[in-house]
């Protein structure tokens, strides 16, 4: 363009809402319209209007997520020993991860998978808690969440380092309007599905700080170690699972209905005779008074009550059944029990572990156990004791089932199962296996939990029952496997049997596997709290899944060590 005198050149530009910019001779000439122009030798850089950067669209920054709370530990979250569980930490960490994901993710979010959890402080009665969470990263729906908890002493107030975790989370798409229950996206059992679930993408996190930074990288590295795990871990547990589930019931068995020198035979028949001199002293028309051929009066119950048992209603002479009730009057009851025992410490006396000596057979498993004449470091115990013999306990004999019913106050907003009060539930059914390995003068704390998946849902009115084995022994500390089936609350047009029953010794029809883990103990001094060596292992059925699952503690406990330094970040 040029000016009426043809001795000026001008460039055109065009901006919107801008002030229009003449220069002539110089000097700059302002005014408001949509166009400016600009001389050649005047001529300076434009600036455009600012855009997003294509790195932070769609991001949130991790200080948008950050939730920081303290809780003080209060008598009913402690053992007998005032140490608090660590199921009750986790219930926290869940808690208070699953307010930081949502906040990310501005919808509801539910736990699916928990990372190794190591707990490197004891936690008492009276301490405060302080637990720090924020989104590490986030993926297309779900998101990585760490949870950093610190100890502070309410006396002192010291605070030291406990423990880290990092869970994941999965975004949860809103339900239609007039929903109830559960998401309708959380898939349940018996739920009806009629389209595809879409998962609302989630932003990504936008790290600031340097530590934030090293979290975002950390996570995918753990995301990965995760994803490899599941590949290898799905392999070989699922023939484990069923084995912990046959052996529970063939020791079940064995304790309450094999004869052992006579002795449970013996029991039933003296109870029998309590009963029957229950039913005399109040005249119950079912006693049966008749005369045996040698002419001695004779009484039983009525036929009716042993149906189904498949024996006969006992005979009993008279004279018996008043011996009975004459011990009564003297004061002693119980008469199928020895004076100064119980009839469980004689049950616990016919299931209960033994000391073998190396090179000793083993005849309750039918084969030839071959002990070491030197017994290893890891059964020692301390230099300055003396050397104890090593203990050996069937797998089946540290067997520990528990059952919950799911109540509305164990379910999130979402109506499904705390993720933090199922991990409270398992190692509360793993610490009962411990004891069932060593009691006396032991008391069990939880170390550390392997990573944990969330398989399926498990909502209000659900009955899960846990079960627990120990499965490896070392010098302080064991390895506990615990895993967890769901019977769902509403089962209609099905015939009930005994192992549709909740809590069965045998899986029913309707029971789905939900959740699987091992979990770390330290058995520890009543008196003085320090590491108490076992000198005790687990006998495994030779060539069995358990014993592949055993061989295999070595390396987790391993691999568990090496990622203690990516945990604590």
């Amino acid at each position: 363009m040029t000016s009426p005198s043809g001795s000026q050149n001008f460039r055109l530009v065009t901006l919107s809402g801008s002030l229009l910019a003449v220069a002539i001779g110089g000097i700059l000439y302002y005014g408001h319209s949509k166009t400016r122009l600009i001389h050649p030798s005047q001529e300076v850089a434009v600036a455009k209007p600012p855009k997003d950067d294509p790195s932070e669209v769609g991001a949130k920054p991790v200080a948008e997520s950050v939730v920081d709370v303290s809780y003080r530990v209060t008598a009913d979250m402690v053992d007998e020993h005032g140490r608090m569980f660590a199921g009750e930490i986790l219930k926290l960490i869940d808690i208070v991860a699953g307010v930081a994901s949502r906040r990310h993710a501005e919808t509801g979010v539910v736990t699916i998978s928990l990372d190794r959890f190591i707990l490197v402080q004891e936690v008492k009665v009276g301490d405060v808690l302080h637990l720090s969470a924020a989104v590490n990263r986030a993926w297309t729906s779900s998101m990585e969440t760490g949870v950093r908890v610190m100890r502070e002493n309410a006396r002192t107030g010291r605070q030291q380092y406990c423990c880290h975790a990092y869970l994941t989370f999965v975004a949860l798409a809103r339900s239609p309007k007039g929903h109830s229950g559960p998401p309708a996206s959380i898939r349940l059992p018996g739920r009806k599905v009629d389209h595809p679930i879409i998962r609302p993408k989630v932003k990504r996190v936008l790290p600031a700080t340097l530590i934030e930074k090293k979290r975002y990288l950390l996570a995918g590295h753990r995301r990965e170690l995760r994803l490899a795990a599941g590949k290898k871990k799905n392999g070989g547990m699922a023939a484990f699972r069923a084995e912990v589930l046959t052996m529970s019931s063939s020791l079940h068995s064995e304790i309450t209905m094999s004869p052992r020198s006579g002795y449970h035979t013996k029991v039933i028949s003296d109870m029998e005779k309590e009963l029957i001199a229950d039913a005399l002293a109040e005249n119950d028309p079912s006693v049966v008074h008749s005369i045996d051929p040698t002419g001695e009066e004779v009484v039983s119950l009525s036929p009716g009550l042993y149906d189904g048992l498949g024996s006969p209603a006992p005979v009993i002479p008279l004279s018996e059944i008043k011996e009975v009730l004459n011990e009564r009057k003297r004061g002693r009851r119980n008469t199928w029990t020895r004076p100064g025992e119980s009839m469980d410490s004689e049950l616990a006396r016919s299931t209960t572990s033994w000391m073998l000596e190396p090179g000793s057979p083993s005849k309750r498993l039918g084969r030839r156990i071959d002990i070491p004449m030197s017994i290893s470091e890891d059964s020692m115990l301390f230099n300055d004791s003396p050397t104890a013999p090593i203990r050996f306990i069937p797998i089946e004999e540290t067997y520990a089932s528990t059952l919950h019913i799911v109540m509305p106050q164990h379910a999130n907003s979402n109506g499904v199962l705390f993720g933090g009060q199922l991990m409270e539930w398992m190692e509360k059914t793993a610490l009962l296996a411990a004891q069932r390995l060593k009691r006396e003068d032991c008391s069990w704390t939880t170390a550390g939990m392997d990573g944990l998946e969330f398989r399926e849902a498990v909502a209000i009115g659900d009955v899960l029952t846990f079960r627990a084995v120990v499965t490896k022994t070392w010098k302080s500390s064991i390895e506990v496997y615990v895993s967890s089936h769901a019977d769902e609350a509403n089962m209609k047009d099905a015939p009930l049997r005994s192992s549709d029953i909740p809590g069965s010794e045998t899986p029913s029809s309707s029971s789905r596997f939900t959740n699987e883990c091992f979990i770390s103990l330290v058995a520890l001094s009543q008196i003085t709290a320090t590491a108490l060596p076992l000198n005790t292992e687990v006998i495994l059925p030779p060539d069995s899944p358990a014993e592949v699952v055993s061989a295999a503690a070595d390396a987790r406990k391993a691999e568990r060590l090496n990622m203690k330094d990516l945990l604590v970040t």
